[in-house]
């Protein structure tokens, strides 16, 4: 699987109010995985303006998610969805990232837009490398090609650390 950062610049705005506005369509993915966090002006209602969704499909389909602690698979969408319940830094991260890798496989997904770290408030939570080791690992069977990974801008070099020191590691 290769994976390509995507830096997400925002307006002044957003990042003085905190809160997300407007989403770039990534016209290579075929799915997009999101944090299901619908209420307010998060990353997800702004995907979901940019699609066109229904909004009331993708608060239902993110209660459901949350609710039960496992990745949902929205394909009534286009392009398809899979939430992964917000965990707010404290989760099971590694059953969730392979959770999110079986869910993309049953549904044959090629190009995956993760945006789940394209909009932070402060730094990059702690879970971003046990993310990469999962997805990086060689023993990883999934169907997913390529990876486009939103990054926020205030939180690039931070992330640039963190995967040449991972890419280190891995050669």
């Amino acid at each position: 699987m290769e994976i390509i950062f995507r830096t997400m610049q925002h307006t002044y705005e957003e990042v003085v109010m905190g809160h997300k506005l407007w989403f770039p369509d990534s016209l290579e993915s075929d799915v997009i995985s999101a944090t299901a966090n619908s209420e307010g002006f998060t990353p997800l209602t702004a995907i979901a303006r940019c699609y066109g969704w229904d909004i009331n499909t993708i608060e239902s389909a993110s209660q459901q998610c949350n609710r039960h602690r496992q990745v949902a698979v929205i394909q009534e969408v286009k392009p398809k969805l899979l939430l992964v319940p917000s965990t707010k830094g404290d989760g099971p991260t590694d059953f969730l990232i392979r959770d999110l890798i079986q869910a993309a496989n049953a549904i044959e997904c090629d190009v995956l837009n993760f945006t789940h770290y394209g909009f932070v408030q402060k730094n990059l939570p702690p879970e971003v490398p046990l993310i990469l080791q999962v997805m990086l690992d060689r023993n990883t069977t999934t169907s997913i090609r390529v990876v486009v990974w939103d990054i926020d801008s205030r939180v690039k070099d931070e992330m640039l650390h963190i995967w040449n020191k991972l890419r280190k590691l891995s050669n």
